[in-house]
């Protein structure tokens, strides 16, 4: 019988346990045999000798016991049975082998009838030891073994014909005892197996019969057993809420009987004719009061001669789920934050209203609305704040419109208002249009209290009229974008209508964005490097800016290109780009000694890839992958993005520190951070915003923001740095207020990565006076 390790481990175990249970009652008797063994050879045996052996036997004897009665007092708290069975095992060696020497040490070769009670009291030894020892094969093998073969030996060595009959049976006694003992102990170890497979097996019915009674009870579906009658024998609760009945007046209904739903009633003769049955539709309890919409799975239970015995019933209460459809239908077509039609829905109706002026030769308009500076209140007041705001401006347009006219949400803070049949003539429907859009843009822009706060937004207005020869929604869609953006332009919160020479700059937009994507993928993106010096010039660190060095154009400043980036979502894989580059460029330093050990490199990383779930593990690949010392990385967060960027902000900043990174607040004063918030952050630097610096006209002035971004960062142990520092002027103001590191064109402009090599290869000292 083969058996598992798992399942032999438990084998083992009880055949210890019947080793020790069965064995204490056998010692006993063997030292009363042993002592009684004595006595009858005391006259025919040297004293000395007898004394001796029977002293050897009762210390082994004593042993043993102390051994039984140490295992008895375990009981059930016995671990390590390998431990107990070597101690038993050597315990029943020792005793067989003191058995097996009194063949040699206390045989009466003088006296025949004691010669013959030594064989008896001898074999009868072995023989008892079958039945208490037999649990385990080695055991009782070297019991026998160990009593019975030196009596052997000696019978055959007397010389006598009598002497060798005598130990041949003895001989035979011992093979077949032998084979007795393994039949015994193998029956034995394939009971033991057996019942514990047993109980294995109960066990394992016992916890299959319990998780079905859990599912049974708590599955949120209702299930019932009927028999072959169709009666219902049995059914857990969520079957009783769904057909609102109790188990009274369920338990023993016939629903062949009852039921009046004939497409329910063939699925339940299906199920006890066939095998299974299905419906789905509205059913009405006739033991209870609920009709709802419900699916019902019916399968029939079978005996061993595949004769059905009755069926299990499974019903599904759709009522929640057909609300939910109805609510992914409408949410499908409307905003949920708004309440207003979606993308999807907008296309429709502009559809359906270009078709129509067509139709019946009237004009109507598109206004594409853009809130003006929505990102920077949803950035530095939270979310929450920018929802509410969201909301109300969907309200006002919806106030401001007519009942005949559409407004949507188009995503994020742009909203969509289709005007219809505003007049036959193209010049007047464009100046109703403009009264309209101008009262739109009243409407919005009025004060408002969100949570506390008193705010005001204006909007950006593009406005676009169709229907136009061949252009359909997606063009009309993009003119009314196009003078969205040309209102920005011209300064926001105003209306733009819709020029051709508009059309020219959004294609130059959309071939930015295409050389940008080529830019990336031709690595036309560079990292110039601005020093951060102290007061004595000594360079501390850099950090790092982007520029794009454009083929025909040259270098290009990122304020030319990073806005279109965001927009389009590149921004995220340049600054992957960046970080990597930045800390390709660390390894070589730290390769050619050039960076000392508290010199720093910064990337500046928006708040949306500091927000990206994985940002963390996105750092510490690219550190394993190029090799550089975190300890030599700085990130620069801006203050609106630390207000904006999620609440595992905390949580991020300590992990990436913990590698060594250094964090620095970068434009610190442009945002609208609270002090308790700021303490919260684990930071390492606040940076002072150019804007700032650039202020300081006279040394002698007190500028009171400046010195009270210093002050902050000196009781938050916080290091400061001032950026744009351009004068001797601001350098000394900033020195004497206590800001000790400078970044700006006082110093260095921003290097390429060749120039600020050469820079900390020489160890440049600035020449500075203060």
């Amino acid at each position: 019988m083969i058996m598992l390790k798992h399942t032999a481990t438990k084998v083992f175990r009880e055949q210890v346990q019947l080793l020790f249970a069965n064995s204490m009652v056998p010692v006993i008797f063997s030292v009363v045999c042993a002592a009684l063994l004595c006595c009858a050879l005391w006259a025919v045996v040297d004293h000395s000798v007898l004394v001796g052996w029977m002293a050897v036997f009762f210390s082994v004897s004593t042993l043993r016991i102390r051994l039984l009665l140490h295992f008895a007092r375990q009981g059930a708290k016995v671990v390590n049975e390998d431990y107990w069975y070597r101690r038993f095992l050597i315990g029943t060696y020792a005793i067989a082998t003191v058995w097996g020497a009194a063949s040699f040490f206390l045989f009466p070769t003088d006296s025949l009838s004691h010669q013959v009670m030594l064989i008896v009291i001898l074999i009868g030894m072995a023989g008892g030891g079958v039945f208490s020892l037999c649990p385990v094969l080695p055991v009782i093998t070297g019991y026998v073994s160990l009593l019975l073969l030196p009596l052997t030996i000696k019978m055959l060595t007397l010389g006598t014909g009598e002497g060798m009959f005598k130990g041949l049976l003895v001989f035979l006694f011992w093979a077949v005892t032998l084979i007795g003992a393994m039949k015994i102990s193998k029956n034995l170890q394939e009971n033991i197996q057996l019942r514990l497979q047993s109980i294995d097996r109960e066990k394992i019915l016992k916890v299959s019969e319990q998780r079905y009674r859990h599912i049974f009870i708590n599955a949120p579906l209702g299930i019932f057993h009927y028999d072959a009658d169709s009666v219902i024998v049995d059914c857990n609760e969520e079957l009783l809420r769904i057909l609102g009945s109790t188990r009274e007046l369920l338990i023993g209904v016939k629903m062949i009987d009852v039921l009046q739903e004939q497409k329910m009633l063939r699925a339940i003769r299906d199920s006890l004719t066939i095998g299974e049955g299905y419906y789905e539709g509205s059913y009405t309890s006739v033991t209870g009061d609920a009709t709802r919409p419900i699916r019902a799975f019916l399968k029939a239970i079978s005996l061993l001669d595949q004769t059905i015995a009755g069926g299990v019933g499974i019903v599904e209460d759709f009522t929640e789920k057909k609300l939910t459809e109805e609510q992914i239908q409408y949410y499908a077509s409307y905003d949920s934050l708004t309440g207003l039609p979606n993308r999807r829905l907008l296309l429709e109706y502009l559809n359906n209203e270009i078709a129509r002026s067509r139709r019946h030769g009237h004009y109507g308009a598109l206004l594409f609305l853009d809130l003006d500076n929505f990102k920077t209140i949803n950035d530095s007041l939270g979310h929450s704040v920018g929802d509410e705001l969201l909301k109300v401006v969907a309200d006002r347009i919806s106030e401001c419109i007519r009942r005949e006219d559409t407004a949507a949400r188009m995503g994020g803070d742009e909203f969509i208002i289709i005007l219809t049949e505003l007049d036959t003539s193209i010049g007047l429907a464009a100046h109703k249009v403009r009264g309209i859009a101008e009262e739109l843009c009243l409407c919005v822009s009025a004060p408002c209290k969100i949570e506390g706060r008193d705010l005001q937004i204006t909007p950006s207005v593009g406005v676009t009229l169709f229907p136009k020869d061949d252009m359909g929604v997606d063009d009309i869609l993009k003119q009314a974008d196009t003078a969205m953006y040309r209102a920005k332009a011209a300064g926001r919160n105003a209306v733009h209508f819709f020029l051709p020479t508009m059309q020219e700059a959004a294609d130059e937009r959309l071939r930015l964005n295409t050389e940008i994507r080529k830019a990336l993928e031709e690595k036309q993106f560079v990292l110039f490097y601005q020093p951060q010096v102290d007061s004595s010039g000594k360079v501390l660190g850099a950090e790092a800016l982007l520029r794009w060095r454009h083929p025909e154009r040259g270098i290009v400043p990122p304020g030319d290109f990073l806005e279109i980036a965001e927009e389009t979502g590149l921004m995220l894989e340049i600054g992957q780009w960046v970080l990597r580059e930045a800390c390709r460029n660390i390894k070589k330093w730290m390769d050619a000694g050039l960076l000392g050990e508290a010199q720093t490199i910064s990337v500046n990383i928006s708040g949306k890839e500091f927000d990206v779930p994985d940002f963390v593990a996105t750092v510490s690949a690219v550190l394993s992958e190029t090799g550089a010392d975190p300890h030599h990385l700085g990130i620069e967060l801006t203050e609106g993005s630390l207000v904006s960027t999620g609440s595992d902000i905390v949580q991020k900043i300590r992990l990436l520190q913990q590698m060594g990174i250094k964090f620095s607040v970068d434009d610190f004063g442009t945002g609208y951070s609270s002090l308790s918030y700021l303490q919260s952050l684990p930071l390492n630097t606040l940076k002072i915003d150019r804007s700032f610096v650039n202020d300081i006209k006279d040394a002698s002035h007190d500028i009171v923001l400046v010195d009270t971004i210093i002050m902050m960062a000196h009781n938050l142990g916080l290091e400061v740095i001032a950026e744009g520092v351009e004068t001797e002027l601001e350098l000394g103001y900033l020195n004497r207020k206590g800001c000790k590191v400078y970044q700006g064109y006082y110093f260095s402009k921003p290097l390429p990565v060749e120039s600020f090599t050469e820079m900390i290869e020489s160890t440049m000292v600035c020449d500075i006076h203060i």
